[in-house]
């Protein structure tokens, strides 16, 4: 997304999004012997309990800064957008939304979540008593875990909230 150019502050207290894991804070910045060699690094705790030490070069690669208002607006409408769904089986379209989770661009999750949520919709429509397939849902799940935590932390909403609010933009599709 356009809004990261600018890059990640990497300050003790801020907040960071490791994108395949999610929102956490930056809790130390130090000096750590690294494979023979002195460096500075990081410790991101996560907000899945997982705490994470990465070079500081490394992470100003891998973290970014939390979406912009600009962002959610575009994350808005991407999940608003009445998009037509691939006809591909699941195996031909999981490496796109595995790139995509793994990724963790907002806009990128708000696509899986949008068409998992179409998805599941037509196939309920169809009255065939058919799911999202486990591998699928699994991924649809993880996408909207993500992206509803980096709403939540960007507006300030608890996770159901953030949830919710997901929700009202995917009943505009409906």
């Amino acid at each position: 997304m356009d809004g990261y150019s600018e890059g990640v502050r990497l300050a003790v207290g801020d907040v960071v999004v490791y994108p395949a894991h999610g929102v956490g804070h930056v809790v130390a910045r130090e000096r750590r012997i690294v494979q023979g060699a002195w460096q500075e690094v990081l410790v991101v705790e996560l907000a899945d309990g997982l705490s994470v030490t990465l070079p500081v070069e490394r992470a100003r690669e891998l973290l970014r800064p939390l979406l912009s208002e600009a962002d959610l607006r575009r994350v808005q409408e991407t999940l608003r957008e009445d998009h037509t769904l691939s006809e591909d089986v699941w195996l031909q379209r999981r490496k796109d939304t595995q790139v995509k989770v793994a990724g963790g661009d907002p806009l990128g999750l708000a696509e899986v979540v949008r068409d998992g949520v179409l998805r599941e919709r037509r196939l309920i429509a169809k009255r065939t008593g058919s799911q999202l397939s486990p591998s699928e849902r699994d991924l649809y799940m993880r996408a909207r875990r993500l992206l509803s935590g980096e709403i939540g932390l960007a507006q300030g909403l608890e996770p159901a909230q953030a949830d919710f609010w997901i929700e009202q933009q995917l009943a505009a599709t409906a």
